[in-house]
């Protein structure tokens, strides 16, 4: 798994959507994490550090490299949690932030420090932080959380449950572990075309990929009509139970060409805003062959995870090859410096439905470009 460091900054966020959910024991309370909080990070650093013989002071921590550690700014991303007991004493402490500390892997890949109490740990405390961590990390289009954790931490276990895998240190005995987060793909853009192409195969690709959102469980987002690979796709998730949701210009149902029998139906008032609200439904975005209209919203999403806001993976369903051409017209462009070669190999290409998904859950965003 790749990260790229050299051009890429963190991703922005200044929500703070965390905790999302309830702490797992009743009696505990959640706030989030605020710059203001120097010294529950400092107590909380210190006793990781300390864990094993140390004697680290509150001195010694505000200087260089560990000082990255305690800086908190909600503005280029940060996030954090922390957890109380009924009688307001801290049981446990979370942030992640965007620095260069000692397990920076890249710009747009931000370091966790987790610390829970020992009388709160084995009661899924650390995982439920973890767990508020991941699912903020997702949403907000971070390729990966980073761990700087001792070799000899019982705390590995733990990380290593929620798929952290260690990576090599070059400097000292510490170890750093990366968590790649590939997005949660509950819904997602099919772009395909309102005629059938000139292949059997396309429409066997576009039935395959209707019936392959519907057996995952995924809604599948089109544009709305029943015809072409547009309606094969539809028909093909809906006769295996899948939820289908279309979003289609007033000016084309008004010809009769929407699909009848949706889940949903969006009627926008023109094809701009068409698009704007299937990459709004979207977790994930796959582009079926087809013609113009398919390019131009692939190559919208694909702009869009160049620019923002953020998104999820875009993939090709290459049947036939079809999508070969192009994709050696973008290396060219590449080649000649006008596009970045890792947003490029971001674009899952896959020749059938699983190799798609298991493209999707490999998937780590390439970063914004400036």
């Amino acid at each position: 798994m790749a990260f790229f460091s050299s051009t890429t900054g963190a991703l922005h966020s200044v929500s703070m959507s965390v905790p999302a959910t309830q702490p797992p024991v009743t009696q505990l309370r959640a706030r989030p994490m605020r710059p203001e909080d120097i010294d529950l990070r400092t107590r909380a650093y210190l006793a990781n550090i300390n864990r094993f013989g140390a004697q680290y002071s509150a001195e010694d921590i505000a200087q260089a490299p560990y000082s990255e550690y305690l800086s908190f700014v909600p503005d280029r991303g940060d996030i954090g949690i922390v957890l109380y007991d009924a009688e307001d004493q801290v049981v446990g402490t979370m942030w992640v932030t965007f620095i260069k500390g000692l397990g920076y892997v890249a710009d747009n890949v931000p370091e966790m420090v987790l610390n829970v109490d020992p009388t709160w740990q084995g009661r899924g405390v650390g995982s439920w932080l973890i767990q508020e961590a991941t699912a903020h990390g997702r949403h907000h289009g971070w390729p990966g959380i980073t761990l700087n954790v001792e070799k000899q931490s019982p705390a590995r276990k733990l990380y290593a449950r929620h798929d952290f895998v260690t990576q090599t240190h070059s400097t000292d005995d510490s170890s750093i572990m990366l968590k790649a987060l590939a997005p949660e793909i509950r819904s997602v853009a099919v772009y395909c075309d309102s005629a059938h192409g000139a292949r059997d195969e396309f429409t066997r690709a576009a039935r395959a990929l209707g019936a392959g959102l519907a057996d995952r469980g995924v809604k599948m987002v089109f544009g709305g009509g029943s015809v072409g690979l547009m309606g094969e796709t539809a028909n093909a998730c809906l006769a295996a139970g899948g939820r289908v949701h279309g979003v289609m210009p007033k000016t084309l149902v008004d010809l009769e060409l929407s699909h009848p029998d949706l889940s949903e139906l969006d009627i926008t008032e023109t094809m701009a805003e068409r698009k704007t609200r299937m990459e709004e439904l979207a977790d994930a975005f796959v582009a079926l062959p087809g013609g113009m209209g398919t390019l131009e919203e692939l190559f919208e999403v694909l702009v869009r995870q160049q620019l923002g806001p953020h998104t999820g993976p875009v993939g090709l369903l290459n049947t036939e090859e079809f999508w070969d051409p192009l994709l050696t017209a973008l290396r060219s462009m590449a080649d000649e410096g006008f596009i970045p070669a890792r947003y490029l190999d971001a674009i899952v290409v896959a020749e059938n439905v699983d190799d798609l998904f298991d493209g999707f859950q490999r998937w780590a965003s390439p970063g914004l470009k400036w």
